[in-house]
């Protein structure tokens, strides 16, 4: 990623089923994947609510986390309210 951008980009992207950030990055032993940039990865936890429940948006209030990959440089951090999971057998996934 050059200096002369002026705004990052959305934080945990994916691309082609992989997290873009980690795509552009080395990993070093010891030290952890280092961006492009030059600077170390980090990580966010995202919250994403199980609507599990017989009517929309419903749910008995769990959460399924997930950690994120993010360039603190290059990257907005991403939100840590992620999307909603619809397991088989709910109101959206029956």
């Amino acid at each position: 990623m050059s200096e002369a951008t002026k705004t990052k980009r959305q934080g945990g992207q994916i691309e082609d089923d992989k997290w873009l950030v980690l795509a552009e990055s080395t990993e070093k032993k010891g030290v952890g994947y280092i961006h492009s940039c030059g600077t170390k990865i980090q990580g966010k936890t995202v919250f994403h609510p199980i609507w599990n429940g017989p009517f929309p948006l419903s749910g008995n209030g769990r959460v399924q986390p997930e950690i994120v990959p993010f360039c603190p440089k290059c990257e907005k951090e991403p939100s840590s309210s992620g999307a909603p999971i619809s397991p088989k057998g709910s109101y959206y996934n029956p």
